[in-house]
């Protein structure tokens, strides 16, 4: 009942920039924020895994705050192992953490076609395809590694974007 929920809710929104379904073996990048009472270390969120079962040769990566301080250029140790496949950024209250935001920003200038997948609440579309799950859940996250590896996306959740 769950994952049928989860599937349910997704919301996918594109731009002129938007990559087709399915992609091949992307690279995931999960940006990590601070644990807290409602989200810890047990709690299994993300698209990289569900997504590496799904498309094998899938790599993902999870960053958090103390991976990208410092750097000069976040969006180049973003990329790092990308090896210019197709991109999936996974982000989790990037409007509460200037530094995701920043990343996200900085690595959708040099890659505007890269998948953005937000779990939680979205607030703000970005990307040439931005997929929101509404929830950090396991069950959110395969629901995402689905429509990104071509599962149909119903048409009552697709929303096109002016590029």
């Amino acid at each position: 009942m769950g994952q049928a929920a989860a599937r349910r809710a997704v919301k996918v929104t594109t731009t002129g920039d938007a990559p087709a379904f399915p992609v091949v073996a992307p690279h995931v990048v999960e940006f990590a924020p601070p644990r807290n009472i409602a989200i810890g270390a047990e709690t299994p969120w993300g698209v990289g895994a569900p997504l590496s079962r799904l498309l094998p040769g899938t790599t993902a990566v999870r960053l958090g705050a103390d991976d990208l301080a410092g750097a000069s250029d976040p969006a180049a140790r973003v990329l790092d192992g990308s090896g210019g496949r197709p991109l999936v950024l996974v982000v989790r209250d990037a409007h509460r953490h200037s530094w995701i935001a920043d990343a996200l920003a900085r690595t959708l200038a040099v890659r505007p076609d890269a998948i953005v997948v937000e779990m939680g609440v979205p607030v703000a579309v970005s990307g040439g395809m931005h997929v929101a799950t509404y929830g950090a859940t396991r069950a959110c996250g395969q629901a995402a590694a689905e429509l990104i590896a071509g599962a149909a996306v119903p048409d009552r959740h697709q929303r096109a974007l002016a590029a």
